[in-house]
């Protein structure tokens, strides 16, 4: 394969196959046109906790994708401008969290994408020891470690690792495909009758 799996869009990667799973609409990006892609590395904490999310970064590889079950919380911000400077220092590309975080504009400045359910300023605890490198559910989408993460700003979408590299093969062929459509309609074809669409 030629391109970076960080080139191809979300929807493209729905359109070359159906396994490919979307997280809820409301986990939204911080850095507006930044599309991030990686291997996911988990972690689960209590709301108003987040020792497991320490060790998780502890943990990961560089190119990494941190993957946080948040329970869905609006609450606290278990993930701050200390934290994002830990992901960049270690190579992460990006961090999906189902929960809020803080200090986003100092996120934002250092430059680093972050994917949750907005913000806000209540801190947390460390008393929860939390758990990492396990299957999580972010966004209504049980994530695996290992499971390939891409976020852009239509959102962030799951390919389980066993079907990621033949997804990402697919997306090629859709994108020339969609090439060759353009250039019809380019042409001055309608798309009613590329798709053969018929009368309504």
């Amino acid at each position: 394969m030629t391109r970076d799996r960080a080139s191809f869009s979300t929807g493209t990667l729905c359109n070359a196959s159906s396994e490919v799973m979307a997280l809820d609409s409301r986990i939204r990006p911080l850095i507006a046109g930044r599309r991030i892609a990686g291997p996911a590395q988990t972690a689960r904490i209590v709301p108003g906790q987040n020792a497991a999310v320490h060790h998780a970064v502890a943990s990961a590889r560089p190119g990494d994708v941190l993957v946080v079950d948040g329970g869905g919380s609006e609450r606290f911000g278990p993930f701050g401008d200390l934290l994002a400077e830990a992901c960049l220092h270690r190579g992460l590309a990006a961090a999906v969290f189902d929960c809020t975080i803080r200090d986003s504009a100092d996120i934002t400045d250092m430059g680093f994408q972050v994917f949750g359910r907005g913000f806000h300023p209540e801190s947390t605890a460390k008393a929860d020891p939390g758990e990492i490198d396990v299957p999580v559910t972010v966004g209504g989408v049980v994530v695996h470690p290992g499971d390939h993460i891409v976020g852009d700003d239509d959102g962030v979408v799951v390919l389980p690792k066993d079907i990621a590299d033949g997804v990402f093969e697919t997306a090629e062929r859709v994108l020339e495909r969609e090439e060759r459509i353009r250039r019809r309609i380019q042409s001055g074809e309608t798309t009613v009758d590329i798709f053969d669409l018929g009368r309504p």
